[in-house]
């Protein structure tokens, strides 16, 4: 009896490696037919792509040039700061990107996208609506194939159809890519190069395409920057504008970046030669500002913080112009020219 049961857990486990050697085999590209067309997505969730862990699948050595956005240079750039760029892969779609295009320009931030070739051609509207309100498009091979995997011909063609059509929508052939599953080896980076686009890889992925549920894509993003252990940091954020789950965390994601004053930056800003390379980031998180304001000490209605921060308001005696004066070896002219009550008329309190 234990005999025959045993056969059978063992004819069952068969079963079931034979089922997962299909899958391997199997297409990873998806179409699921909705109420309103074709939808296209890649079926990341597919006993293949779990197979494959991140680590082997992106291998940051190749990347060394300068120019590209592999993981170590992402870190260097924006793991110590308060910034994050925010990706969008796998689009466009009808039904979600543009619910996306209008949370951005509502909160007035701007992105990258990363387009596939095939949505490209069957949504050239939407391509140019990503251009248009000012975000940047990417490459993203046409089918969303693993380009380590292909041949020179094939890479070259999934290349160059995605860039001919981007080109053909928008005026402008892209300047960056990002290989599906963030797949390279050293023939993708010199066709890569070849064709002037710079790799750019992530360093956050809530794993959207994978949870599909707005609340563990929002808790994923919170730990992975670091918001739930307070220890903050930057990064690249991976998400997929093809998902209606992506679509709503997506505030809840840009208030969360608020709350913690976080900046969006554009990846064309980036700049790890000059310690001013933020300085076209763009600053809006606000729902209703679109740029950062200043700091008016006014508004604290602390005397002292306000002398301290605007020394020469109403050119009354102040501790900072007292420092100064005495630094300057100038404090007995400085203390006649300005009477006594004057400084001791004000009343500091914290």
């Amino acid at each position: 009896m234990n005999n025959n049961f045993t056969a059978v857990r063992i004819f069952v486990g068969l079963l079931m490696l034979i089922s997962s050697a299909a899958a391997l085999q199997a297409e990873l590209l998806t179409i699921d037919t909705v109420a309103t067309g074709e939808f296209y997505q890649a079926d990341r969730s597919s006993i293949s792509q779990q197979l494959y862990s991140e680590k082997e699948l992106i291998d940051d050595s190749i990347v060394s040039s300068n120019d590209d956005f592999n993981r170590p240079k992402l870190v260097k750039l924006l793991a110590n700061t308060r910034k994050v760029v925010l990706t969008f892969d796998d689009g466009p779609h009808p039904r979600t990107t543009p619910k996306v295009l209008e949370i951005l320009k509502r909160r007035r931030v701007q992105a990258i996208f990363f387009v596939l070739g095939l949505q490209a051609a069957k949504y050239p509207e939407l391509v140019k609506q990503i251009h248009d309100e000012g975000h940047l498009i990417g490459n993203h091979s046409y089918s969303h194939k693993n380009l380590a995997q292909l041949s020179d011909s094939a890479l070259n063609e999934e290349l160059d159809r995605t860039s001919r059509l981007i080109e053909s929508i928008t005026g402008a052939q892209p300047q960056y890519l990002r290989p599906p599953y963030g797949a390279m080896n050293s023939k993708v980076l010199a066709a890569s190069r070849q064709r002037g686009m710079k790799v750019v890889l992530w360093t956050i992925d809530p794993k959207d395409w994978l949870q599909k549920r707005e609340a563990s894509i929002l808790q994923q993003t919170e730990r992975q920057l670091g918001m739930s252990s307070g220890r903050l940091r930057g990064g690249a954020l991976l998400l997929h504008d093809i998902y209606p789950s992506t679509v709503r965390a997506l505030e809840p994601i840009l208030d969360r970046l608020a709350t913690h004053e976080y900046t969006v930056a554009r990846i064309n800003n980036l700049d790890a030669s000059t310690d001013n390379f933020w300085a076209n980031a763009a600053p809006a998180l606000s729902r209703d500002e679109g740029f950062p304001k200043r700091f008016n000490p006014d508004i604290t209605g602390h005397k002292l913080l306000i002398s301290l921060l605007k020394p020469e308001q109403n050119n009354l005696r102040t501790p900072m112009a007292i420092l100064k004066a005495h630094k300057t070896g100038n404090l007995l002219a400085y203390l006649i020219k300005n009477p006594c009550e004057k400084f001791f008329n004000q009343q500091y309190s914290l």
